[in-house]
């Protein structure tokens, strides 16, 4: 572990220690200490173009708490400030409006600071250059489903604190149309099973490959939105929720593109999960003997709170995996 590595972790670690003021409410407990992440601008991958006439520049605020919004500016590069309005987005975010398209070829900076109750913030900025104007996507792109097998995995309930599981998972697959991708960083997705909410993502949640972003939610422990699961054994005390039914389920992606006046068409495939009682003999249903589920860790004495030692965990670990992230 280098130099590095060991300071992410004291720097979590002296949050965590300094007292019940670095931790979120239970109904957060597992999500690491407020403003841990400031603010974020989402924009496209590897610096590329932002179309001109994008309907909205998002502003995630810092986890857990709020946007200054009187700090919001965009300006060009020579400090000629841009008119915009202000909408407030979904989950939580602020949505800069330009007043008329951007110019392509134009470089542009947008800037904002977080309010943070236990620290001071700074000013947080992100650079883009405009493209051309391009058609606003019409189709989000296909999706389906990969055959389902045995896993561990967190099970979540309700809240963001995992309890370790086993059972049936699978894993949607999504390819985002062409047209989509100049604008996923401004699309936020929800999954639905069977017409009721399973997961959901913040704005580019998806890369352009249409795989998780975990850039998007960094230190927070929910659902990844394209991983399905019933749960079949679990640690002690059970979750809250044990995730899908086993049975026969139909998953549906949505897609919404913020401040665009369009609906993007729904994507649906069937799926099948199940808990399949295989004695050495072999499976109820004729199937194949599952593998062995892999040992749980011992629950924690906290329960699911993690208001201590599980949280600290997870803290110190999602540090030193930012910390390696930016070497």
């Amino acid at each position: 572990m280098t130099t590095r590595d060991w300071k992410a972790l004291a720097v979590v670690g002296t949050l965590m220690v300094g007292g019940a003021l670095a931790l979120p409410a239970s109904a957060d407990a597992c999500v690491a200490p407020n403003c841990l992440v400031d603010v974020r601008f989402p924009l496209p991958e590897d610096g590329g173009p932002v179309p001109a006439n994008v309907p909205g520049l998002v502003v995630v605020p810092p986890l857990l708490e709020s946007t200054d919004v009187s700090t919001l500016r965009l300006t060009q590069a020579d400090g000629v400030e841009v008119p915009f309005t202000l909408a407030e987005g979904a989950r939580k975010t602020h949505v800069v409006i330009p007043k008329s398209p951007l110019v392509p070829g134009t470089a542009y900076r947008i800037e904002a600071k977080g309010l943070c109750q236990y620290q001071e913030t700074q000013t947080q900025s992100a650079t883009f250059t405009a493209g051309p104007e391009l058609p606003l996507p019409k189709t989000l792109g296909t999706l389906s489903v990969d055959p389902p097998g045995w896993d561990t995995f967190p099970v979540f309930g309700d809240s963001n604190c995992g309890s370790p599981g086993s059972g049936e998972a699978t894993t949607l697959r999504f390819t985002p149309s062409p047209e989509l991708v100049p604008f996923l960083p401004w699309v936020h997705w929800t999954v639905e099973v069977d017409g009721q909410p399973w997961s959901s993502s913040n704005h580019h949640g998806l890369t352009s490959k249409g795989e998780d972003n975990p850039d998007s939610h960094l230190y927070e422990y929910n659902r990844q939105l394209l991983f399905l699961y019933s749960a079949c054994t679990w640690s002690d005390p059970p979750p809250p929720g044990e995730g899908l039914s086993p049975g026969r389920h139909q998953a549906t992606l949505r897609g919404t593109l913020e401040q665009a006046d369009l609906a993007l068409p729904l994507l649906s495939v069937d799926f099948e999960l199940g808990c399949r009682r295989c004695l050495s003999g072999g499976c109820a249903d004729g199937g194949p003997i599952d593998p062995a589920p892999l040992p749980l860790p011992e629950p924690s004495s906290d329960g699911c709170t993690q208001a201590g030692g599980g949280l600290t965990v997870l803290g110190l670990l999602a540090a030193l995996r930012l910390s390696r992230r930016r070497k």
